[in-house]
């Protein structure tokens, strides 16, 4: 699975919640939030290859996104949806975040519009360079040669320990085998566009009558998360700080995310525009992330106490019940809890509470 991690970890974590043998294409569906603005969402937020959605601001004379996609074939899908709306020009992309899943079609976009402009948190940028851009080429090779690894797995019955396949195991073999012959082509044409336009703490677009605020409001899902607030129309873009069905915690910063997403919380908008999963009018997915999100941090700092090793200290914290409630019932979201949630955050967590430096760098485990 560390393999699987390098590219990104939002698009491959799939052998963790795979349910089928073969890869298909996703659905979306473009929704309509207010006078102007409308979001690409995907319908299935947990379909292989986890990408991110996109909005929309159709303003008087151009047009402001809010994140690219990780595909180049699912950014030209978007740009198609966004010219049945309108044939105004893309005048900016705003990049929530330095994941994939919502940089990859930038290039996509200055190649459809050359005029547009990219705009990220100032340490967005670095990390889309230090992370993404840089890493890129290994980062497909080494993809290639674990789904070369893992068809050979499929066609003899037995992994790398010489163990006997399951067949669920088996199943979702074949499935990431199959997602990756059919994404990593489309990967390779990802072109390395770095954000244009940075800040720091807040930047505001004034577009005609329409106010665009992007705003930094602290560490979270990543050190860079911009969230977009439409004040007028009440409506809030908040990238990967919120998702659905579960919370992302790759490289996250545990101490200070359920802080972050409370001031997510205290802003004024009706309409939640999730980067993954459809867009909510109420706030109580939002406030039952903040509470998993604090018990993870008070529960990683008893653990951090300890004497213990991470590895160890971990196994005193209990996820079940929060398991439970995020996936009520349904065997895919337990998939997507274990993978997105319990792996990547415990460790992490205690490290970060026990104040080692490396736990703080922007990585993705």
């Amino acid at each position: 699975m560390r393999t699987l991690f390098r590219l990104a970890a939002l698009a491959l974590a799939t052998l963790a919640i795979a349910a089928r043998a073969d890869y298909a294409p996703k659905a979306w569906d473009v929704v309509t939030l207010a006078d102007g603005v409308h979001g690409f969402v995907w319908r299935d937020p947990l379909a292989d290859p986890i990408e991110g959605n996109a909005l929309f601001i159709v303003n008087e004379e151009d047009v402001v996104v809010v994140d690219s996609g990780l595909l180049p074939s699912s950014a030209r899908i978007m740009a198609k949806e966004l010219k049945r709306l309108t044939s105004k020009p893309v005048r900016f992309v705003v990049n929530t975040h330095w994941h994939n899943d919502h940089v990859g079609g930038n290039g996509v976009y200055r190649e459809i519009w050359p005029g547009v402009e990219f705009i990220a948190h100032e340490d967005t940028r670095t990390d889309i360079l230090e992370q993404v851009y840089a890493n890129q080429e290994a980062n497909l090779q080494a993809n290639e040669r674990t789904t070369d690894t893992y068809a050979k797995y499929i066609e003899s019955g037995v992994d790398g320990d010489g163990k006997p396949l399951a067949p669920d195991r088996r199943q979702r073999l074949a499935e990431v085998v199959a997602m990756y012959r059919a994404v990593l082509p489309d990967l390779r044409q990802v072109r390395k566009v770095p954000p244009d336009v940075t800040f720091r703490d807040r930047i505001v677009l004034r577009r005609g009558e329409r106010t665009i605020e992007i705003l930094w409001l602290g560490l979270g899902n990543t050190r860079g998360d911009a969230v977009v607030l439409l004040p007028k129309e009440r409506i809030v873009a908040t990238g990967d700080l919120l998702v659905w069905p579960v919370p992302f915690m790759f490289g996250s910063y545990h101490a200070d995310w359920p802080d972050t997403l409370a001031k997510v919380d205290a802003l004024a908008a009706d309409t939640l525009f999730l980067a993954h999963g459809a867009p909510q009018r109420d706030r109580g997915y939002l406030r039952q992330v903040r509470e998993l999100l604090a018990f993870i941090r008070d529960e990683a700092r008893k653990a951090a106490a300890t004497d213990l090793p991470p590895a160890e200290a971990k196994k005193a914290i209990d996820l079940s019940d929060w398991k439970k409630r995020f996936a009520q019932g349904d065997a895919k979201r337990e998939r997507a809890f274990d993978a997105f949630v319990t792996a990547p955050s415990l460790e992490r967590a205690i490290r970060q509470a026990r104040g080692e430096a490396a736990a703080m760098t922007q990585k993705l485990r």
